[in-house]
């Protein structure tokens, strides 16, 4: 009998973000080198001769649903053998998994853990052989934040020998065979649907007013030769470059707070983070960004989409300016560099976003008082000079 897996695959920004720690986990444990989509599996594996009834089963089952909820929050493990993302399902998504696993059951042979009263819903990080390297690996996920998220199942995915047989939309109420499941287009169709229906997700702001004066900073890139001629940074030699983004940062930061929004050091040779922690200013929450692979020990770690509260002005501290549905306020970010000014210059008024990547901000931590008096005059600027 052919094997199958009944599972829901992220996609989007959640996607990415797992299959980022996924791969530094794999990259620094020498792990799981097999690449896996960052999924939640409802029922499986699971073993049938009848295909098309198991197709028609699924589709049947789950075009009784629309919005099915579920939340992401934090990490976990089975013993020492499985690391995971922890998933909190709403009722729909236990009701779901349910009904599929009842009426698949009647013509497939499940798996022990599908009969399981307390099903853990999962998505797993690593496993296999990690027994020895447990520790380790379960330390370097301390110093990871992923953000507590509502997310929705959009697709139900049939998978047959590890490749998608078929999937159910849904939003567009149909299945796709495999074609159609990992065309673009369509996905793209999908997802503007869910984000008309779906709920708008609250986000956390921490109040941080009557705190010392808070400073912000992206994408220093210590030792990053090459980074000098890409973005075209006025310094001599990496070690000039070096000398110059720890003066500038400590002749303006004494005892303050900077929240550091990614990209730390970046290279074949570069150090780690936590020895470029030790000789700036300040306390510094760090932003891990996507060079950031380090464990940090130096620093505080926040989470990407982090809400802060200054005043009478609300931020979400990001590295990628990617705009979270259905937030329409300020982002502060990094990671464009100098490389797109017309789309994200340092402050950009009509898209309300403040890129403070280190070029645009003279290589120097900028003060929330300093953005928001920018802010208030109504302007853009290309960078916090003009």
């Amino acid at each position: 009998m052919t094997h199958y897996l009944i599972e829901f695959r992220f996609s989007g920004y959640v996607k990415g973000a797992i299959r980022e720690l996924k791969d530094n986990i794999s990259r620094n444990y020498h792990v799981n080198r097999r690449k896996i989509v960052p999924h939640i599996t409802l029922v499986g594996p699971l073993y049938t001769r009848n295909e098309k009834q198991l197709v028609e089963e699924v589709k049947n089952i789950a075009k009784r649903y629309d919005l099915v909820k579920f939340s992401i929050d934090g990490f976990d493990s089975f013993e020492n053998r499985v690391i995971y993302v922890r998933i909190r399902p709403s009722e729909e998504l236990q009701k779901l998994r349910l009904e599929l696993k009842e009426r698949l059951e009647k013509f497939c042979e499940l798996s022990e853990h599908d009969f399981d009263k307390n099903f853990t819903f999962h998505a797993t990080l690593v496993f296999k052989d990690i027994q020895r390297k447990f520790d380790s690996i379960w330390d370097f996920l301390q110093t990871w934040k992923i953000p507590k998220m509502d997310q929705y199942v959009l697709r139900i995915a049939i998978i047959k020998d590890y490749k998608i047989l078929a999937e159910y939309d849904l939003m567009q109420r149909k299945i796709l065979d495999r074609s159609k499941a990992l065309d673009k287009k369509t996905l793209q169709k999908s997802i503007s649907k869910l984000e008309k229906k779906q709920e708008t997700p609250e986000i956390e702001f921490e109040d941080i007013t009557e705190k010392k004066k808070i400073f912000v900073i992206s994408d220093t890139h210590f030792d990053h030769t090459n980074v000098i001629r890409f973005s075209d940074r006025p310094f001599a030699s990496t070690r000039h470059m070096n000398q110059q983004l720890i003066s500038r940062w400590n002749n303006t930061v004494n005892n303050d707070i900077v929240y550091f929004l990614g990209d730390m050091s970046f290279g074949r040779r570069r150090r780690p983070i936590d020895y470029w922690l030790g000789k700036l200013n300040g306390q510094i929450y760090c932003l891990r960004g996507n060079h950031d692979s380090d464990i940090i020990q130096n620093a505080p770690v926040i989470h990407d989409r982090y809400g802060i509260k200054y005043h009478d002005y609300k931020f979400l501290l990001m590295h990628h300016p990617w705009r979270p549905h259905g937030y329409d306020g300020w982002i502060i970010h990094g990671h464009t560099h100098n490389t797109s000014m017309k789309d994200h210059p340092f402050l950009h008024q009509k898209n309300k976003t403040v890129n403070v990547s280190s070029e645009l901000i003279d290589y120097t931590p900028i003060t929330l008082d300093r953005i928001i008096s920018l802010i208030e005059t109504g302007r853009s600027y290309k960078t916090m000079n003009g």
